[in-house]
């Protein structure tokens, strides 16, 4: 166990059989009720205790000559009730590396133990002491001094539930694929602008990779096949290097039963159009790209860890600009599935960015093997006032919802902390979104921000399924609004809902009971 190790964000990761080992500086423990530490360390932490009544509350750094550097971090999760969640290991896992590092250790060791009421505790606490890890992209490309937080990292587990080393193989697949989804969605609107981000992702998935990309980013093509996507892009296209694309993945592995079928919005800074957001609310507008982001993220998880699930992708990366050729409200356009589309909010672009894509995977879904159709998006304030920060809203389809698809979603993602709450598709939805004056199809928004109206999130969805021609039929589809999810600044990117469908599809090994 000793020898194996593995690479995160260029920081060395080992598997090591002991809590003093010489090679590392410290020994981060996160601590709960009812879970013992490692025996070594029983009695010394239960006489802090009689000291301290604050190691439980708080992160304390103990002198301590029984583990590696003579540090030992002790991050608590806090007192617990039946309504936490595993997230709360994961959490303390985190504080707990960086209070280390804050310290001075420079080759922190981590605990791993296992949790009678959460049996991925695991996981999840490795996944938070790698969380610590990572620096974003443009702080490595801007200050490489900066770009390493620590040398190395160690991963001590006593009477894990899984293998230590598929919990490390695991977790450093998600990881560096968490780390991918946070460099798009978390670096600002000029690193990532749309071909960038694209080159981005090529090189991410440079050959021999599994993963085949295409871009898409000839105007007319787009203007062609996509010219809803095109409508917002159409202000950005005029400065050359703001000019939008359509990213292709695909992950087709030798055998499998299933096809995931992912669109993602991709909208690398959102002015509002004209419909402009005014009144200080257009910070953090860089943020809008972490739907497709988090589907990056996804299909590299796919890579590192080979699922017998294939995996179609199209991100639509474009910026919502305002300026002279930009699209307005009462515009009519025709979308690839034919439908008049009256436009009545320019801030409403995401769901115009993914339509015309959604309508391609519906056209294509039916040759594929068992296909579910995903859109993935930071697409309304709504999701955020009706769950606040950390939700995913799930909303499935008629096709989906009969096989209780979101619940199944909701329990992957509850399994390793990435929390979901279900919503449902109504009538009223749908209602919303149909033509309203003559000759026209579908009504794209009304001119309000989401959080002002009624079923606010829902809605959006409504005209994604309509745009698509997935209210009938056996099609099955689910629209994630990460919008509440995603990590507004200056918090960091998420990688929502990366962790749910990696569990979902089977990617790693999670208990739901």
């Amino acid at each position: 166990m000793g020898v194996e190790s593995w690479e995160v964000h260029g920081v060395p990761v080992r598997a090591v059989s002991e809590v003093n080992s010489a090679e590392y500086d410290a020994l981060v423990l996160v601590s709960t009720e009812g879970v013992l530490p490692p025996q070594a360390l029983e009695d010394f932490v239960a006489a802090a205790r009689q000291l301290d009544a604050s190691l439980d509350k708080n992160v304390s750094v103990l002198a301590c000559p029984r583990v590696s550097g003579g540090r030992l971090v002790v991050s608590p999760t806090g007192p617990l009730t039946a309504y936490d969640d595993v997230r709360s290991v994961g959490e303390a896992a985190l504080a707990g590396v960086q209070r280390a590092v804050a310290a001075g250790s420079l080759r922190p060791l981590v605990a791993l133990q296992p949790h009678s009421s959460w049996p991925n505790a695991e996981l999840v606490t490795l996944l938070g002491a790698l969380e610590a890890l990572y620096v974003p992209l443009q702080i490595r490309e801007s200050f490489p001094e900066e770009a390493h937080k620590v040398e190395a990292l160690g991963v001590y587990g006593e009477g894990t539930r899984a293998p230590l080393s598929r919990l490390l193989a695991e977790g450093v697949a998600l990881e560096i694929s968490r780390g991918a989804a946070r460099d798009i969605g978390g670096a600002d609107p000029e690193r990532m602008t749309p071909l960038r981000a694209a080159e981005y992702v090529r090189e991410l998935f440079a050959p021999p990779s599994a993963v085949s990309v295409r871009v898409l980013d000839e105007p007319a093509e787009l203007r062609r096949q996509y010219p809803l996507l095109a409508a917002v892009d159409r202000a950005a296209a005029t400065v050359e290097r703001h000019r939008g694309c359509v990213i292709f993945l695909e992950y087709v592995p030798k055998n499998y039963e299933r096809t995931v079928m992912l669109v993602g919005k991709g909208v690398t800074f959102d002015t509002g159009g004209c419909d402009i957001k005014a009144g200080g609310v257009m910070a953090g507008m860089s943020r809008d790209k972490c739907g497709a982001a988090a589907i990056v993220g996804f299909v590299k998880a796919c890579e590192l860890l080979q699922p017998d699930v294939k995996v179609v992708a199209s991100l639509g990366m474009v910026r919502n600009s305002v300026g002279e050729q930009a699209y307005v409200a009462d515009e009519l356009i025709r979308s690839r599935s034919g439908l008049a589309v009256r436009i009545g909010n320019t801030d409403a672009e995401g769901r115009m960015v993914m339509g015309d894509l959604l309508a391609e995977m519906a056209e294509r879904a039916p040759s594929e093997k068992e296909p579910h159709l995903y859109t993935v998006a930071t697409l309304t304030g709504h999701a955020v006032r009706a769950y606040g920060a950390g939700y995913t809203a799930a909303l499935d389809n008629h096709a989906a919802r009969a096989l209780d698809h979101a619940r199944a979603l909701q329990a992957a993602g509850a399994a390793l902390g990435d929390m979901l709450e279900v919503s449902t598709l109504r009538r009223e939805d749908l209602a919303a979104h149909r033509g309203r004056a003559a000759g026209e199809h579908v009504h794209q928004a009304d001119n309000a921000a989401s959080s002002a109206l009624p079923r606010g999130h829902q809605a959006p969805a409504a005209f994604l399924l309509l745009v698509a021609a997935l209210e009938r039929g056996a099609l099955r589809y689910t629209h994630l609004d990460v919008a509440a999810s995603a990590g507004a600044l200056p918090a960091p990117p998420t990688a929502a809902p990366l962790l749910a469908l990696a569990a979902h599809y089977g990617l790693v090994h999670v208990d739901l009971c």
